[in-house]
């Protein structure tokens, strides 16, 4: 695996990390609501998850795609359906965005899991919030067969979901250390709008990227 490929990788994930979801807004929230440790075991639960992606992810796809060159291109072609579906959805996103507001992100973030307080509790939190995120669940199947060797498919997973993880730690750290700003930021429906806009046409043009990439 080469660079180019952990920079597009990279730059993928971060796109999907700064558009408000269920671990963005767990994490703002609990930086705002309960300290910034708690926020910072939200973080190390949602990069632990991202980790056993990863490794499950591999585990499947080993055998699949070092015994079938059409098992790959087929992943291929459902990557690039990914990403076209990311570009239209954050596109539509902005097209009828709304004001969040704090219980709106507790919703989201949290749903009905009830760990309990403390470092913990907020680990788990964070971990669960990401394993049981099926957008995450799709991403892993669709995005990583086109970024692995089929002879390395263990250890190039392993890369790339530490990558991922580290992407997105430092994105979440920065919104922690500047939670106020990040509040108005991250749910301003303006701000918003555009931000879907923008990474819709980056999601778009990096799946039509993908669908020319020879395997």
């Amino acid at each position: 695996m080469n660079i180019d490929t952990i920079i597009l990788f990279a730059g993928i994930v971060f796109l999907i990390a700064i558009i408000p979801g269920p671990n963005a807004l767990l994490v703002l929230f609990t930086a705002l609501t309960k300290s910034r440790m708690q926020a910072f075991s939200n973080i190390a639960g949602v990069s632990i998850g991202f980790v056993v992606h990863a490794f499950i992810s591999a585990q499947g796809l080993s055998l699949l795609l070092s015994q079938s060159t059409f098992a790959f291109t087929l992943f291929k072609w459902l990557g690039v359906g990914y990403l076209f579906w990311l570009g239209i959805t954050n596109i539509r996103a902005g097209l009828k965005t709304k004001m969040l507001t704090l219980s709106t992100m507790k919703t989201e973030a949290a749903g009905k899991l009830q760990a309990r307080e403390g470092l913990m509790g907020n680990f788990i939190k964070g971990f669960l919030t990401n394993m049981l995120n099926p957008k995450i669940v799709l991403f892993y199947l669709s995005i990583f067969p086109q970024f692995v060797s089929p002879q390395t498919v263990l250890a190039d997973s392993m890369l790339l979901g530490l990558t991922q993880a580290i992407v997105v730690s430092a994105w979440f750290l920065v919104v922690i250390l500047l939670a106020e700003q990040f509040k108005v930021f991250l749910t301003n429906a303006k701000t918003a709008k555009w931000m879907n806009y923008a990474a819709g046409s980056l999601f778009l043009s990096f799946g039509a990227k993908l669908a020319t990439a020879k395997l």
